[in-house]
Formats: C-alpha cells, sequence, structure tokens
C-alpha cells in the first residue's frame, strides 16, 4: 500500500473514531452507566378527569435485557393515582371521560396535550382490576418493570375529578444502554489510536531520507 492510501486510511480511521467518541459520550451523558433516562420536574394542567400517556409499546427483549418506568408526582393536596395498563381496557375504562393525552414530552420541563371532551365521570381508577402497576397517595411514586405489550399510563385523582394540576418526574432504564455506550467509547478509542498509528507510520516511512549509495571503488 503506498504513501497516500495509507495518510487516507489513517485519516478514515481518525474521522470514524472522532464521530464514534461522539456518540459514546451523547449515550454516556444522556443515560449514565445504568442505561437510565430521566425526566426533570415537568407540570401538566388538564382540563379533564385523567392525563394519559398512551403508546407505551413495549418489543419483546433480549435476553437480560429490561425496562423499568418510574413515575412520582410531586405532594398534591388530594390523593392520587397513578397506573399503567393494557390500552384496550384503560380506553374501555375512560370512554365518554374528558381526558387530556399527553401526545410529546419536550426537553426540559414541558409536555404537549390535546384535550379529548367528554361528559362521562370514570369510576375510581383504584376500584378497577385490570392495572399491572399502580399506586396511590398525596406524593404517589410508581415503579413498573415493564413486560411486552401496549400500554397506557394514566394519571388522576383517586376520586376523579376535575381540572388536574400536577408535577411529574419519572425516569425510563434500559439496561442495555449503559453497555452499549460503554462499548461504543471503547471502539472509538481504538479507532483514534489505530489512526493515529497508521499517518504517524506513513509520514515517517515517507520522510525518511534513503541512504547514499557508496561511491564505486577507484
Amino acid at each position: 500500500m503506498g504513501k497516500r492510501w495509507r495518510i487516507v486510511l489513517g485519516v478514515a480511521l481518525i474521522l470514524a473514531g472522532l464521530c464514534a467518541s461522539i456518540a459514546g459520550l451523547a449515550i454516556a451523558l444522556l443515560v449514565g452507566t445504568d442505561g437510565s433516562i430521566g425526566l426533570p420536574p415537568t407540570r401538566i394542567v388538564g382540563a379533564g378527569t385523567a392525563i394519559t400517556l398512551p403508546q407505551l409499546d413495549v418489543p419483546e427483549l433480549p435476553r437480560r435485557a429490561s425496562v423499568v418506568l418510574d413515575v412520582a408526582l410531586a405532594e398534591s393536596e388530594r390523593p392520587m393515582f397513578i397506573g399503567v395498563g393494557p390500552s384496550p381496557m384503560v380506553n374501555a375504562y375512560l370512554r365518554n371521560a374528558p381526558i387530556d393525552v399527553i401526545e410529546q414530552i419536550d426537553w426540559p420541563g414541558a409536555a404537549r396535550t390535546t384535550p379529548i371532551e367528554g361528559s362521562a365521570t370514570p369510576a375510581p381508577p383504584d376500584k378497577q382490576a385490570f392495572w399491572v402497576a399502580s399506586t396511590t397517595g398525596r406524593t404517589p411514586h410508581l415503579r413498573w418493570d415493564a413486560t411486552p405489550g401496549d400500554w397506557t399510563l394514566v394519571i388522576m385523582a383517586v376520586e376523579p375529578l376535575s381540572p388536574l394540576d400536577v408535577t411529574v418526574t419519572g425516569s425510563v432504564t434500559i439496561s442495555a444502554l449503559g453497555p452499549i455506550g460503554i462499548a461504543v467509547l471503547v471502539v472509538a478509542i481504538a479507532l483514534l489510536a489505530s489512526g493515529i498509528w497508521v499517518t504517524v507510520r506513513a509520514a515517517k516511512r515517507n520522510g525518511t531520507p534513503r541512504s547514499a549509495a557508496p561511491p564505486p571503488p577507484s
């Protein structure tokens, strides 16, 4: 391989290493070593009797991989409810009730909701049997080890009423993300080191002057 191609290869490895470094650092800063993505305190005001986060679609997970959802509410004047249930059953439970659907969570500390009009008052949520995880209290905190399925998160008062004004914090922990970030950084370091080594060797080899031939015998 000639000088030009060695230098091209070295520069390509260095660029790939820099890109991998940026990606690895982004993953490490965003999720940390434990794979946790945090939600800062976010105020959500709804005109209905429930605030929902639908489409919590959890796929089949690789072996030993896990997804953990943590949701907590700031202290409220009345007992509040947080629950996760199968989306079809949640939809049936809240049918014809006024609700606010979370469409997007903006960073940091903001959420966009869409109001759904209705006139029905749902039964108390803590009396329903379809929740896979739920908690109640003035400062409720829900921790759910997610399983594959189509789920909806619901926040409402234990005695359903409107409007709602809550401050939510939480996190999603995806166990595989932490090791992925570390692995990407290791690969990035290897690429950078290889690129520098190849480039320096190519430059030295071509910058070393050839020794002069000995003069012919007289």
